[in-house]
């Protein structure tokens, strides 16, 4: 679909919309008739025009106000329903989304596209069209009716407008270039805004170029820079444009040739009258069209934004049903971040459906890719990832996470109650909740809240990193997933509730697969299995003893984590000087 394309579901609104405006503009020009009508007669000492001129003025400005009450209305309208699903779409599209590709992003293109470059089309759709179309028909009925009582005024008229254009023309040569350039200017201005306003702690503390505050300075200096050159370059064909419109100008022009024309016999006294009225709506467009040129690239820019945004590869899911009792299980996965950094490389891995099974390996080995490929957050660059022996995509979204629980170090919690964020909405027996914070060890802490599970987070209250990470694991177990896995789940707690957590995740393990990636080894030396990875590559799997006997990998880990020695200072800075 093209960007235009996303206006197809309000076309017909909008149509109606610009033909009700266009009536509005048209009648408009009723008023300004009748007046040219007395004026004309009076001047001439004619008689006055009749009743029926005085009632078509009041009806033309009464039928005025109401096609342009209801093109407002209907494009308030279209812009309503088209907001709605735009942004509807864009939340689906958000979440279908491989999980990288909206992270990767960042917070303000996505913040952009969603308030952003909505907001430019409701200006596009609920008012720049419609004065667009106000402006045309009044300047082409106004030149037409002023033709039909001067052809030669007429022509007078058209020729600020002609002027004016072509100003405005040579102002706007290469505009399109610079429009673009203006957009992506305020996008990066608002992703570095958005960039500099998270990082304000570290900026606080550290500062220094290359932060978020200098990355912000750049893009405000860089904004300064281009709109400075590109005004300078602009600004005096602009003047000119709407000098040579000014009302002012054409009114003088219009008025003085026209009294010359009367003095002369060649222009009636209503022509003159229908010249100094009508002539500055034939060029007035003009004085205020460049605003909604823009208005109209900056909506055109965002259809774009929008546009490009929605088609970005999402994950497809299937219709299949888990298979019962199926293990998940990998072959030949591997992926990358980009063209160079290989995150996973040729993993084949079996995993029981039962028994405690722990990741392990040094930071960058792919324990957390592993841990996106099973909650298929993406697919792998290459190989499978299958449940029984369905792949994951070829699976409902729903029945792969009924079957499979996940808990992440990122904990993510909704301003909502302890309870929704519990149940997620869901009806669930109040015993069954509870049970589920009690084996979270979460429980005690729920009911110290104000409100106890109906107390809102974030809200109310701010929960600590251990106690939302507690709460997430809660979350998972009240599903009763066959596989749970957690991935540094349980990094910010402290070591008596990480032991209660870990007797939890091990009677667990007796019923379900309970996968647990960590960097902390003494946590795991019991565990069923011991997968450990390295460099994206299975090094080794096992038992504690087992892998300490046997692999490498593990061994070092093992010597790095659990030897005091891992650390010591240098002979340099631990001895006496000797003059001390």
């Amino acid at each position: 679909m093209t960007s235009l394309g996303l206006l197809r579901p309000v076309r017909g609104v909008l149509i109606l919309a610009m033909a009700f405006q266009g009536l509005a503009a048209v009648l408009t020009l009723v008023p300004l008739l009748a007046l040219i009508a007395f004026t004309g007669a009076w001047m001439s000492g004619e008689p006055a025009p009749g009743t029926v001129v005085l009632l078509a003025a009041v009806g033309g400005a009464l039928g005025s106000l109401g096609a342009a009450s209801a093109a407002t209305v209907l494009s308030h309208r279209a812009d309503a329903d088209l907001t709605r699903q735009l942004r509807a779409r864009l939340v689906r599209t958000i979440r279908d989304l491989p999980v990288p590709a909206v992270t990767g992003q960042g917070a303000g293109r996505i913040k952009t596209v969603l308030h952003d470059d909505t907001g430019a089309l409701h200006h596009l759709v609920a008012h720049t069209l419609l004065d667009v179309t106000a402006l045309v028909v009044t300047s082409l009925v106004g030149l037409v009716a002023l033709a039909l009582l001067d052809w030669r005024l007429a022509l007078l008229a058209a020729l600020p407008l002609i002027l004016g254009v072509g100003c405005f023309a040579r102002a706007m040569r290469g505009s399109a270039a610079g429009f673009a350039e203006y957009a992506a200017q305020q996008h990066r201005i608002g992703s570095a805004v958005v960039d500099y306003v998270r990082g304000l702690p570290v900026a606080k503390v550290y500062g220094g170029a290359g932060g978020a505050r200098s990355r912000f300075r750049a893009a405000v200096t860089q904004f300064h820079d281009f709109f400075s050159a590109w005004s300078r370059r602009t600004s005096a064909a602009t003047t000119a444009s709407w000098l040579v419109v000014a009302p002012g100008v054409t009114t003088a022009l219009l008025v003085l040739t026209g009294a010359l024309g009367l003095h002369l016999d060649r222009v009636t006294p209503t022509a003159l009258v229908a010249g100094a009225l009508l002539g500055p709506a034939v060029s007035a467009p003009v004085a205020v069209v460049g605003p909604r040129i823009q208005a109209i690239r900056t909506g055109l820019s965002a259809l774009g934004s929008i546009s490009s945004f929605l088609a970005q590869p999402r994950l497809t899911w299937g219709g299949a049903a888990p298979e019962v009792g199926g293990a998940l299980r990998l072959e030949g996965v591997s992926h990358r971040y980009g063209e160079d950094e290989v995150a996973l490389d040729g993993l084949t891995l079996e995993l029981p459906t039962t028994g405690l099974v722990a990741v392990v390996g040094e930071s960058g080995s792919g324990k957390s890719t592993l841990a996106g490929v099973l909650a298929r957050f993406f697919d792998p660059t290459q190989g499978r990832v299958l449940l029984g022996d369905v792949e994951l995509g070829e699976l409902s979204e729903p029945g792969l996470y009924e079957r499979v629980a996940y808990v992440f170090q990122d904990t993510g919690l909704r301003e909502a109650s302890v309870r929704d964020n519990l149940t997620g909405g869901r009806t669930v027996p109040e015993q069954d909740v509870i049970a589920a914070a009690v084996a979270a060890a979460i429980h005690e802490e729920i009911q110290a809240l104000p409100r106890g599970y109906d107390t809102v987070l974030g809200e109310e209250v701010e929960l600590s990193g251990g106690q939302r990470q507690r709460v997430c694991l809660a979350r998972a177990l009240l599903r009763r997933p066959t596989a749970l896995v957690l991935d540094e789940a349980t990094s910010a707690l402290d070591p008596p509730t990480r032991a209660v957590l870990m007797e939890t995740l091990t009677r667990e393990a007796g019923s379900r697969l309970v996968l647990l990636i960590t960097h902390q080894l003494r946590t795991v030396t019991h565990a069923d299995r011991i997968v450990v990875l390295d460099r994206g590559r299975l090094a080794g799997q096992g038992t504690h003893a087992e892998l300490l006997e046997g692999c490498a990998a593990y061994r070092r880990l093992w010597d790095s984590a659990a030897s005091p020695s891992a650390w010591r200072p240098s002979m340099s800075a631990a001895a006496p000087r000797k003059d001390s």
